[in-house]
């Protein structure tokens, strides 16, 4: 175990808890992929953040499996696992890019990699991608993402947006914490699978107007000031994985 909870801080371990429930999630979703696919979180007030272990399924990880890495993938604590080769690429050019984010989520969901290699991308025919469709960012295929010159590229393309189709490749999001990038993820994918059956019916899709489009954002900032500083979502997913997975807190 690469991050005991007694040589933890406070803040370092419930930064753990949050990012293994995060992983249990989307295995318990089924976008997870094989030993593939990364979410990470940076550490606040540390160069450096916590990343899946090359080794584990997404199932399998805990607070306490998690690696603690520095930007340029290495290693801070002791662990038999290693960062995959191109998990730094993606998050450590993120995390250092984007001062204002600190969790960044990518997988490869069938849903989602269709999606990505159809010319048009995602259509804004569905409530879901009314919610993704203005913060939403393209990034070209270059190959596997092993070459450390992509990452610039990654954050010049992704700039102040949230959601970040990579073309022919998969999904990636970003957000201030675990709960609101888990969100974003749930969203953006969502509208991918919704546009996948859609299209598999046949027929002409009816898009979402602009006015509609307008409309909706204007009450969206309108309830934005009146929201509740509790996050009850992210609480009502805790609570379902102490219930069905408490190992994820060990």
């Amino acid at each position: 175990m690469s991050g005991d909870k007694n040589q933890c801080s406070e803040p370092e371990w419930q930064a753990r808890v949050d990012l293994a429930a995060f992983f249990r999630l989307v295995a318990n979703y089924g976008w997870d992929d094989l030993l593939l696919a990364h979410i990470s979180l940076r550490l606040q007030d540390e160069a450096g953040y916590l990343v899946n272990p090359f080794g584990l399924l997404f199932r399998e990880i805990t607070a306490s499996s998690l690696l603690k890495v520095n930007h340029q993938g290495e290693k801070l604590q002791p662990s038999e696992f290693d960062i995959s080769p191109e998990a730094n690429v993606i998050h450590g050019g993120l995390l250092q890019g984007r001062s204002d984010i600190n969790c960044v989520a990518h997988v490869h969901t069938v849903a989602g990699t269709a999606v990505s290699s159809k010319a048009e991308g995602l259509k804004n025919i569905s409530q879901q991608s009314m919610i993704v469709c203005s913060s939403l960012a393209y990034h070209d295929y270059e190959g596997i993402v092993l070459d450390p010159g992509e990452g610039p590229g990654l954050v010049a393309d992704l700039a102040d947006k949230k959601h970040m189709i990579l073309r022919n490749h998969g999904l990636l999001v970003v957000g201030p914490n675990v709960s609101s990038t888990f969100q974003n993820l749930y969203n953006l994918q969502r509208a991918c699978e919704m546009q996948v059956a859609a299209e598999a019916g046949g027929g002409e899709l009816i898009s979402i107007t602009p006015e509609a489009l307008a409309k909706t954002g204007q009450i969206f900032a309108r309830m934005g000031n009146k929201q509740s500083s509790r996050d009850f979502l992210w609480e009502a997913k805790m609570r379902e994985l102490r219930e069905t997975q408490p190992d994820f807190e060990r």
